[in-house]
C-alpha cells in the first residue's frame, strides 16, 4: 500500500519535472491549454452557456466524450462549425499529451521497480550473509 501511494507521487513529480525540463511536453501542454481556454470561452461567451458548462462541454468534447445530445451544445450553424474544428484539434492534442504522459508514467514505473528490486535484493544478501555467520 505504501509503496503505490509513493508510486503515486513519484508519477505526480516526474510528470511535472518533465513539463520543466522537455520543450515539447510543455508545449503539447500549453497548446492543450490554450485550445481549453479557446473552447470555454467560445461555448460561455458566443453560445451562451455558463462558465462551468462551457468549460464541462469543452474538456467533454477535448476527451472524446461529448455530451453533444443536450442542451449545451452548439446552439448555431457557427457554433456546429466552430465545434467541428474544435474536436480536431483539442482531441488530437490531448491524445498526443495523454501519449506522452503514458511514456513519462511508464518510465517512472519501471525506475521504481528496478530500485525496489535493488533493496530487494541487497535486503536478501544481508539476510544470506547473517545466516551464514
Amino acid at each position: 500500500m505504501l509503496a503505490s501511494i509513493l508510486l503515486l507521487f513519484k508519477f505526480i513529480v516526474d510528470i511535472f519535472k518533465r513539463l520543466v525540463k522537455d520543450q515539447y511536453y510543455r508545449s503539447l501542454g500549453f497548446v492543450l491549454v490554450l485550445i481549453l481556454i479557446a473552447g470555454t470561452l467560445f461555448y460561455w461567451l458566443a453560445q451562451g452557456r455558463s462558465f462551468v458548462q462551457a468549460l464541462s462541454f469543452s474538456v467533454a468534447t477535448m476527451a472524446m466524450n461529448s455530451p453533444y445530445g443536450i442542451d449545451w451544445g452548439p446552439t448555431n450553424i457557427s457554433g456546429v462549425i466552430f465545434h467541428l474544428i474544435y474536436m480536431f484539434l483539442s482531441v488530437g492534442i490531448f491524445l498526443l499529451f495523454v501519449l506522452e504522459t503514458g511514456k513519462t508514467m511508464v518510465k517512472t514505473y519501471e525506475e521504481f521497480q528496478r530500485k525496489m528490486d535493488e533493496r530487494k535484493a541487497v535486503k536478501n544478501a544481508k539476510k544470506k550473509i547473517n545466516k551464514t555467520n
